[in-house]
């Protein structure tokens, strides 16, 4: 269920006056019923739950840190009181919020987001696997004692394309890469049917693991599978195309995307059906004068399609900057984040795509708007986390 416009839902009222209104409840409370609390019984003034609960609305409401989580509790201590109904009347502070959070694992929290939200690629959905490092989470010995120091935070993160929607992400080492870590990520999302695109082919190995768990590929060729796109380039015949044109910031972009499934003297490759090019111009302005660059890129796929839809598929693919990674740098502040201790960041970057989310099924266009209304009071809040 999604919202039908951005007016957001009338005031309930109340049809008796003699009777107290019911409490209003907030299904993300629920979510978190079920993990386990290693916290010692000593130090359980809280439920862990109300704490996941508070945070993940924080980070909703475009809190980056917990000082602002903490003056957000403060602001609307009342409204969240009677939303939740807490024990004795009394919110966890932001501090509290920080030490349950040390002490939980990010993929447990992740994994009972998911159950809330149910995103389940469905057969045939584009997901764009794309890895993003935490810039500001590095730990330098000198930064603290207590927690050890590491580089910055790799986690690779699926799209869904026709969705917009993110699903949970998979922490890898720093020195490796999506391509590497695929096989764990497609047994930890148990994936089937989707057509998997990379912004660089994977190796053979991973492509056939990938039609093997009935899925498909779709990779642009670059200089990692340098034989294959010299074969690809020297033998593409275009058999069908399709020609797209669009304009926005004073340039005006062409796009022909054109697939050939002749594969003779093309070096073979596991489960390879169709062969893609895109030719690209791109038409602005420096300094007064008009420029015009060209490119041209190929791609391979494990499955038969038309060029329209390809197009589709590769332009949505490449959407993964602007809708994901752009909008949690600049608008979510995630780059500039010093939160660095042991999985917080992880923690965080969850939270981080699950607002975002939340935005977008609610049918918001704009992140920074969503944002923005999230944080001026706890109607749009509560709205889009009763839709889900």
């Amino acid at each position: 269920m999604v919202l039908a416009s951005m007016r957001l839902p009338p005031t309930p009222t109340t049809l008796d006056s003699r009777h107290e209104p019911a409490v209003e409840r907030i299904e993300i409370l629920e979510a978190f019923v079920a993990l386990p609390d290693v916290r010692q019984a000593s130090g359980k003034r809280h439920q862990m739950a109300l704490c996941l609960a508070l945070f993940t609305l924080a980070v909703t409401a475009g809190n980056r840190g917990f000082l602002a989580i903490g003056d957000w509790l403060k602001s609307y201590r009342s409204e969240l009181i009677d939303l939740f109904n807490p024990p004795k009347g009394r919110l966890p502070s932001y501090s509290t919020i920080r030490r349950v959070l040390l002490k939980l694992d990010y993929g447990q929290y992740s994994a009972a987001l998911a159950r809330f939200f149910g995103i389940e690629p469905l057969a045939g959905e584009t997901l764009a696997v794309d890895g993003k490092v935490l810039r500001g989470s590095y730990q330098l010995e000198t930064d603290n004692p207590d927690s050890p120091p590491h580089p910055a935070i790799l986690l690779v993160s699926a799209y869904l394309v026709e969705r917009g929607l993110i699903l949970e992400p998979y922490q890898v080492e720093h020195k490796t890469n999506e391509i590497k870590a695929l096989p764990e990520f497609i047994k930890q999302l148990a994936l089937k049917g989707v057509v998997i695109a990379f912004d660089a082919i994977s190796t053979q190995k991973n492509c056939q693991l990938i039609l093997d768990t009935d899925n498909h590929y779709l990779g642009a060729l670059k200089g990692n599978q340098g034989n294959l796109h010299k074969s690809v380039q020297a033998n593409f015949i275009a058999e069908d195309s399709y020609t797209e044109v669009s304009k926005g910031h004073g340039r005006l972009e062409k796009r022909v995307v054109s697939l050939c499934t002749t594969l003779d003297n093309i070096k073979p490759w596991p489960g390879l059906k169709t062969l893609i090019r895109v030719e690209s111009e791109r038409h602005f302005k420096k300094g007064g004068q008009p420029h015009l660059e060209t490119e041209t890129r190929y791609y391979v796929a494990s499955f038969l399609e038309s060029a329209e839809s390809l197009a589709r598929r590769i332009r949505g693919y490449w959407g993964v900057e602007n809708k994901v990674h752009h909008i949690r740098d600049v608008t979510q502040g995630e780059d500039a984040s010093r939160i660095r201790m042991h999985q917080l960041p992880q923690i965080f970057a969850v939270a981080r795509n699950f607002a975002l989310n939340l935005y977008r099924s609610n049918e918001f266009a704009n992140m920074a708007q969503a944002e923005r209304l999230c944080k001026f009071g706890l109607d749009t809040l509560k709205a889009i986390f009763r839709m889900k």
